[in-house]
């Protein structure tokens, strides 16, 4: 029972999400009929032009607008629209009510409210109150937009409300849903699933319902160079789980939540798949968090004490588009209210994640973002900090010792090196690389969405052709996705990497590499590891 109201509470908070981000898809200039001034009502202003729910059923909504009702419980509407999943089995339909106008309409009103509300929480009930207010967060764009445009209208001649905070950040609409109901899939293997797909199948989550992953002890299990991995039985996981997708609409922090950019820039795929979007969350994913978690439950319960992590996987194997978007998802999941914020460096940037208020403050400065949380810290706020080290993402040495944090990098010590003499306490976690298996994984799961897009045929599949291809890259340049998985130019310029980076890894060394292979305990810190890797 409890895990159905759990699941029932994602759909609901799902169902919102989706609904406040089709309203601030639309225009965000009010119909302003000339008539405000500074002493009209917020109300009023938000409120023009809806008509509201009334006693109207969904059955009524579904015959006005359908003409029928697909067979589904007759309820009030506004109970429907609470969590529309529930009572809508069928995807195709769930989709077509729910992206239809008039439901989007009725969307808007229930997003005016909500943001009415808040308001008025905030002690905002004129337009003169709207104008002075400072500081006003955690409100829609669209919101917004109806409240300038009014001012506007009143003659009000001051700086229109922004979400920007004294630190310089400034508010980014519908990123904190995306990331918090990003949807999941499974891909496992099992003999029932035809050879032409590799023996993998697919399966869905509804929206909001949350994964079931691997155990510690699962995550934990060591390599075993004569048996490869085939995959592990999770349970309620039909056959055996290899690789899980998490789907985020808005994309994530190291696209800086720019969807449709990643898509308008191209496909750098072997298969011609976009996945700009898809996080391809693999059992390494879920050992490292399994190791985070552990230590954030302890210093929650009294019983340890702050100190960071540092993630280190080679370059291309999938940290920026899985590890840090899957620590985040999971950190906004994180049961205990105590963990207030999570912040997001990547790039030179930052996003700070407020779970109360469910939304995300984008800072174009790490400075600017390191002093918030500073602000923050002093105001007894528990946070945890990701930070992805890459390009433009330097300065980590300055960050607040009072938080958690977790530093995701490559086997480059000089990127970190500082850090680690700041806060000698700093744990490394090592990821190990992709197995074969999982390569077929996200072959096979890339071209199932292509052939569920018409993308492809079934004639066209040709999964054992790619994996002869994703075979002899791997051969070349080492099991790394971005590369053997990346397109035809993407792989070739990494091959000629290799090739210079051997070649003078090797001038006049190689016996001495050769020496270090078969003595260990001779290999000393002079930057031998990190030319190899």
């Amino acid at each position: 029972m409890a895990e159905r109201k759990v699941k029932q509470a994602g759909r609901k908070a799902a169902t919102d999400a989706a609904g406040r981000s089709l309203a601030s898809s639309k225009a965000a200039v009010a119909r302003v009929n000339g008539t405000w001034t500074l002493g009209s009502l917020v109300k009023n202003v938000l409120m023009e032009g809806y008509g509201g729910l009334g006693d109207m059923s969904l059955h009524d909504f579904l015959m006005k607008h359908f003409k029928e009702t697909f067979g589904v419980k007759n309820v009030s509407l506004a109970v429907f629209m609470g969590d529309p999943s529930y009572y809508v089995a069928d995807e195709s339909v769930f989709g077509k009510i729910t992206s239809s106008s008039p439901y989007e309409e009725l969307m808007e009103y229930k997003t005016m409210r909500e943001g009415l509300y808040r308001l008025h929480n905030k002690g905002i009930f004129s337009l003169r109150q709207w104008a002075d207010a400072d500081n006003v967060r955690n409100i829609s764009v669209q919101l917004r937009g109806k409240l300038n445009t009014a001012l506007g209208s009143a003659g009000h001649t001051g700086e229109p409300m922004r979400d920007v905070d004294a630190f310089g950040g400034e508010l980014v609409d519908g990123a904190y849903n995306s990331v918090f109901y990003a949807t999941w899939s499974y891909v496992a293997r099992s003999g029932e699933c035809p050879e032409k797909w590799l023996w993998t199948g697919m399966s869905y989550l509804k929206p909001g319902e949350q994964p079931r992953l691997w155990s510690e002890a699962q995550a934990d299990a060591p390599y075993d160079p004569e048996e490869p991995w085939e995959g592990d039985e999770v349970p309620g996981v039909c056959g055996k789980l290899v690789l899980a997708v998490l789907f985020s609409r808005r994309g994530w922090p190291h696209m800086l939540f720019d969807a449709e950019m990643a898509h308008w820039e191209g496909v750098d795929s072997l298969t011609g798949h976009n996945n700009a979007c898809d996080a391809y969350i693999r059992k390494e994913n879920v050992r490292v968090w399994h190791i985070v978690k552990r230590r954030i439950d302890e210093c929650f319960e009294g019983e340890g004490v702050v100190h960071p992590f540092l993630v280190i996987g080679t370059s291309g194997s999938g940290k920026s588009s899985a590890m840090g978007p899957f620590l985040l998802n999971r950190l906004l999941h994180y049961q205990s209210e105590r963990l207030e914020a999570v912040v997001y460096f990547v790039k030179g940037e930052a996003y700070l994640f407020h779970r109360q208020e469910k939304s995300v403050v984008h800072y174009r400065s790490q400075v600017c973002a390191v002093s918030r949380i500073n602000h923050m810290i002093n105001s007894g706020v528990e946070g945890y900090i990701i930070f992805d080290i890459g390009e433009g993402s330097r300065g980590m040495e300055g960050l607040p010792r009072a938080w958690g944090i977790v530093l995701i990098a490559s086997p480059d010590m000089k990127d970190f090196h500082e850090f680690k003499a700041r806060q000698p306490c700093t744990l490394p976690i090592y990821i190990n690389c992709y197995e074969d298996v999982e390569f077929k994984a996200v072959l096979a799961w890339e071209r199932r969405r292509q052939l569920a897009s018409n993308q492809i045929n079934r004639d066209n599949v040709n999964l054992r052709n790619y994996w002869e291809v994703v075979r002899k890259r791997i051969h070349m340049v080492g099991p790394l996705p971005r590369y053997v998985l990346g397109s035809e130019m993407c792989y070739r310029c990494r091959v000629i990497d290799v090739k210079a980076a051997l070649s003078r890894a090797l001038n006049g060394r190689a016996e001495h590499y050769a020496y270090l292979l078969s003595h260990p305990d001779k290999w000393h810190m002079d930057g031998t590891r990190n030319m190899m890797v």
